[in-house]
C-alpha cells in the first residue's frame, strides 16, 4: 500500500495499535478474530505489526478495520471513518490541477441540435422545391447564342 503519506500512516498506526490493545485486553487470539470476520490472519497480523506495504488498497484496509473493530465490540464505522477521512491519494490533487489546465473544447449540445435542424430544414426545402430546370438552361451554348442575337 503506497498511497499513504506520513500523516496517514501515523493515523493508521494509531488505529491498529488501539485494535491490538483491545484484542489483547480481551485475551482473544488473532486467529479467532480472523475466523469470525472472514479475513486472513496474515492480513490482520500485517495490520497489527504495521507492515502496511503488505496490505491492499486503502479502501480494503478501511473495510478490514471496520470489521475488526466491530468484532472487538468497538464502533468499527467510526474507526474506519477516521481512517478514510485521512486517506487520500496524494496525486489526486495533481490530477485535478491537470484537468484545470486543459483547454476547454466543450461544445454545447444545443449548438449541435441547431446545426442539425438547419441542415434538415435545408434538405427538406430543397426536396419540396427543386430548382426549375429548363432545356435552355442545360446547354450553355444556347444562352450565349441568345445573348448574341439580342445584342444585334
Amino acid at each position: 500500500m503506497t498511497f499513504l503519506n506520513e500523516a496517514q500512516v501515523e493515523q493508521l498506526k494509531e488505529i491498529t495499535t488501539h485494535l491490538r490493545q483491545v484484542r489483547q485486553k480481551k485475551s482473544i487470539r488473532i486467529e479467532e478474530i480472523a475466523a469470525q470476520i472472514l479475513i486472513r490472519s496474515s492480513v490482520l497480523q500485517a495490520l497489527e505489526e504495521e507492515r502496511f506495504g503488505e496490505l491492499p488498497e486503502p479502501i480494503f484496509v478501511q473495510g478490514f478495520i471496520r470489521r475488526y473493530g466491530d468484532a472487538l465490540g468497538l464502533d468499527g464505522n467510526a474507526l474506519s471513518y477516521a481512517l478514510i477521512t485521512n486517506v487520500v491519494r496524494p496525486d489526486s490533487n495533481n490530477d485535478h490541477q491537470n484537468l484545470d489546465n486543459k483547454p476547454n473544447t466543450y461544445i454545447p449540445l444545443v449548438v449541435t441540435y441547431i446545426l442539425l435542424l438547419v441542415a434538415a430544414s435545408a434538405g427538406l426545402f430543397y426536396t419540396l422545391n427543386p430548382p426549375q430546370i429548363t432545356s435552355e438552361s442545360l446547354t450553355p451554348e444556347n444562352n450565349t447564342q441568345q445573348s448574341v442575337i439580342s445584342e444585334k
